[in-house]
C-alpha cells in the first residue's frame, strides 16, 4: 500500500473515530456533568486570580464587610480580605496540592503494587504488610504526629497526604498485575529473555492505567477535602499561602453574622470535590470492562 492510500485512508477514518467517541461519551452523564462542573469552576478561578487584587491585602475598615458591600462582591473576612479573590485563588492552591499528591502516590504506589503483583513470593507478602501496617495508622493521627516535628510548608504537606495517599495504587495495581502476569505474552517475554523491568514498564503498567487514572481522578478529591481539613486545623497552609479550608477555620466563629465567610469557600470545596467525584465515576463507568477500583481514601 503506498504512502498516499495511507494517509488517506487515516484521514477517512477519523470522522468514524470521532464519532464512536462522542457515541461512547454521550450516555455518559456523570462524566459530562463533571467536567462541565469543574470547567466551569476553573474558568470563574482563573477570571477571579486575573481581576482581582491580592488576596492577602488587608483592608481593616472593610473586616466583615457583606457580600456587595464596599467593592467586595462575596464580602471580606475578619481581617479585610475579599473572599472572592480569596477563593479564586484558593481553588488553583488546592489544585496544585491535589494534583502533586496524586501524582507522587501513584508513581509510588504503582511501583509497590507492580513490584508485589509481578514477583509475588515472601518480596509481595511484605509489601503487603506494610500496606496492612500504614492501614492501620488513622491518618488524622499520623498527620497531627508529624506535624509536630516538621516545619509546615507546602512541600511538607505534599508529603504527608502522599504518605496516606499511596495505598489504594498498590492494592488496585497488584491486583490487576496478579492477573496480568499470567497471560501467554508475559510468558513469552520471559522466554525471549526480556527484562523483567522491560516486561513490567512496557506491559504490565499499561495494562493497569485505566485503574490508575480512574483512582487518580477520584483520589483528587479526597487528597483536596484533607488538604483543606488540616488548613483548617491550622497543620496546612498557612498565610501568605491561600488555601479554602483556613478561610473556613477564619469564619467558624461568626457563622451568625458573617455567615459567607466560612459558607463560601465551603461551598467552592464541596463543589471541587463533586466534580472530581464525578469525573471518576463517568471514567469508572467508561471503562467498566478495565476496571475494579476501591475506595480512594485507601480504606
Amino acid at each position: 500500500m503506498s504512502a498516499t492510500t495511507t494517509v488517506e485512508t487515516a484521514a477517512a477514518s477519523r470522522p468514524a473515530r470521532l464519532r464512536s467517541a462522542r457515541q461512547t461519551l454521550r450516555p455518559n452523564r456523570s462524566l459530562r456533568a463533571g467536567v462541565l462542573l469543574l470547567a466551569s469552576v476553573l474558568v470563574l478561578s482563573l477570571v477571579g486570580v486575573l481581576a482581582l487584587d491580592d488576596p492577602n491585602h488587608q483592608v481593616l475598615a472593610d473586616a466583615f464587610a457583606k457580600p456587595g458591600a464596599r467593592g467586595h462582591l462575596l464580602g471580606a473576612d475578619p481581617l479585610g480580605r475579599d473572599v472572592l479573590a480569596w477563593c479564586a485563588r484558593g481553588v488553583w492552591t488546592s489544585l496544585e496540592v491535589s494534583l502533586a499528591v496524586a501524582t507522587l502516590a501513584a508513581v509510588f504506589g504503582t511501583a509497590v503494587g507492580v513490584v508485589a503483583g509481578y514477583f509475588g513470593g515472601p518480596l509481595d507478602a511484605l509489601l503487603m504488610r506494610l500496606v496492612d501496617l500504614s492501614l492501620a495508622i488513622p491518618p488524622l493521627l499520623l498527620f497531627v504526629s508529624l506535624s509536630v516535628v516538621l516545619s509546615p510548608s507546602r512541600v511538607t504537606l505534599i508529603l504527608l497526604l502522599a504518605l496516606v495517599a499511596w495505598i489504594p495504587y498498590a492494592r488496585v495495581v497488584r491486583t490487576r498485575i496478579l492477573a496480568e502476569r499470567e497471560r501467554p505474552y508475559v510468558a513469552a517475554g520471559r522466554l525471549a529473555g526480556t527484562p523483567d523491568r522491560q516486561i513490567c514498564i512496557r506491559h504490565l503498567v499499561p495494562a493497569a492505567s485505566t485503574a490508575i487514572l480512574v483512582l487518580l481522578t477520584l483520589q483528587l478529591g479526597y487528597v483536596l477535602l484533607w488538604e483543606a481539613g488540616l488548613s483548617f486545623l491550622g497543620l496546612g497552609l498557612q498565610p501568605p499561602n491561600v488555601s479554602l479550608g483556613y478561610m473556613v477555620a477564619q469564619g467558624r466563629d461568626y457563622l451568625a453574622d458573617a455567615w459567607w465567610v466560612t459558607t463560601i469557600p465551603g461551598l467552592v470545596i464541596v463543589t471541587l470535590m463533586l466534580s472530581f467525584n464525578l469525573i471518576g465515576d463517568g471514567l469508572r463507568d467508561l471503562f467498566q470492562d478495565d476496571v475494579a477500583v476501591g475506595g480512594a481514601d485507601g480504606r
